[in-house]
């Protein structure tokens, strides 16, 4: 059965920065802003911590803010993901959309799945992007437009869940790589130093 997002959420964009009035104040309130390496984080993709410090903003108005289990929409990469306890409470910005689902009609990590994997939105973003500048952002209007297949709440808790451990599993397999190539590299390390 298909559905449109706009059938199954609310879209609802996140906030320009430039329209929040930052304050000097200390005793403000001080909101790190969610970015693109949060989003990867919650994506399960490896650590892109570049050491940067999160830009933190200052205000006393009313912001939107994530909270664990918040549903996403990049609309710089087109994905999709679940927001982690790790970071609830930051300010989401103009690039991603908050989409408020009903979970009777739909699961939040098939969203992802149907989202990020299926061949049948990646062809709708494609079409919607067809003759736009390099930097091509889908619209709201667009985005609320899209069919997405919608089985039964069941069916799509099963093939979410599915989704959702594989990302965990790719990420651990990843990590266990990397940790190998740094025990490979001490140890090829500790026998140089000991030949000379």
């Amino acid at each position: 059965m298909k559905c449109r997002i706009d059938e199954i959420a609310k879209l609802q964009p996140g906030q320009l920065l430039t329209r929040i009035r930052e304050v000097d104040n200390p005793n403000a309130p001080g909101y790190a802003v969610y970015s693109g390496k949060h989003f990867l984080a919650d994506s399960f993709q490896p650590d892109s911590d570049d050491g940067k410090q999160d830009k933190v903003i200052r205000t006393d108005e009313a912001v939107m803010l994530v909270e664990q289990g918040t549903l996403l929409i990049s609309l710089t990469t087109n994905k999709a993901v679940i927001v982690s306890q790790a970071h609830e409470g930051h300010l989401l910005t103009s690039n991603y959309i908050r989409v408020d689902y009903d979970s009777s009609k739909i699961d939040p990590n098939y969203f992802c799945y149907v989202y990020n994997e299926s061949d049948e939105v990646r062809k709708q973003i494609a079409m919607n992007e067809q003759g736009a500048s390099l930097v091509s952002r889908l619209s709201l209007q667009q985005l609320r437009r899209f069919e997405l297949c919608c089985p039964t709440i069941e069916e799509q808790q099963r093939v979410g869940a599915i989704y959702r451990l594989q990302q965990k599993r790719e990420l651990l397999q990843l990590e266990k790589i990397r940790l190998e190539k740094l025990a490979v590299h001490a140890l090829l390390n500790t026998y140089l130093q000991g030949r000379n």
